[in-house]
């Protein structure tokens, strides 16, 4: 009998060109935006918008590009790491979460420039980069449906799902696990390694909160 050969399927989409490019963008224009600003740059806002914490300018770039591109990713190692095994065998399901990679990332890459957006036009600056990311959001979620129903993938076992949300079988030896729908994967929470992923998962949110503190 033959080998089996794996499905030929590309990690990379034209929906990583997006981000790529709203980076080079960025990369070009940031110095402009950050001119005249004070060093370092208020980042962090209460409810009046009063600034409560502050980060350097030259800490301001890991902030736009290396979250963002840490979501990228992850995003990109979770929708691809599974192609070829029987969760998905042809990689459909991991070519159907590139307009969400792509559409995150670029969302992540707007409201890193949250700090410049409030210092230049106030707090309206803030809002409607929120509403960015979150259209970001929302249309690659409706992207990644659509190419889900289009490839024909249909909803999975919802018996052990606990509210619809979280996964928690101590019978599957699987870590990842397809969500509800089959729109991506999420971790067997019976499992006690899938604790210590969402500890690095969370951990640049922490990195986020705690670096507009630093003086």
């Amino acid at each position: 009998m033959p080998p089996i050969e794996p499905p030929r399927t590309r990690w990379f989409s034209r929906w990583d060109l997006l981000p790529l490019g709203v980076a080079v963008v960025l990369l070009f224009l940031l110095p402009t935006l950050l001119k005249g600003l004070p060093d370092p740059l208020p980042s962090h806002f209460d409810r009046h918008g009063h600034a409560n914490g502050w980060t350097p300018l030259r800490g301001l770039p890991y902030l736009v590009f290396g979250i963002p591109a840490f979501a990228w990713g992850l995003l990109l190692v979770s929708g691809n790491a599974f192609t070829g095994t029987e969760q998905d065998p042809d990689g459909r399901k991991g070519a159907a979460m590139a307009p969400l990679r792509g559409l995150v990332a670029t969302g992540m890459e707007l409201l890193m420039l949250a700090p410049v957006a409030i210092l230049r036009v106030g707090m309206v600056g803030l809002w409607v980069l929120l509403a960015l990311f979150f259209l970001c959001l929302a249309v690659g979620v409706g992207l990644m449906i659509r190419d889900m129903k289009r490839n024909g993938l249909g909803p999975v076992d919802t018996r052990h799902y606990r509210w619809g949300l979280f996964y928690v079988n101590p019978d599957d030896p699987a870590l990842w696990v397809p969500k509800p729908l089959g729109l991506g994967w999420t971790l067997n929470f019976a499992h006690g390694g899938s604790w210590l992923i969402m500890g690095l998962l969370l951990l640049p949110l922490l990195l986020l909160a705690l670096l507009p503190r630093l003086r």
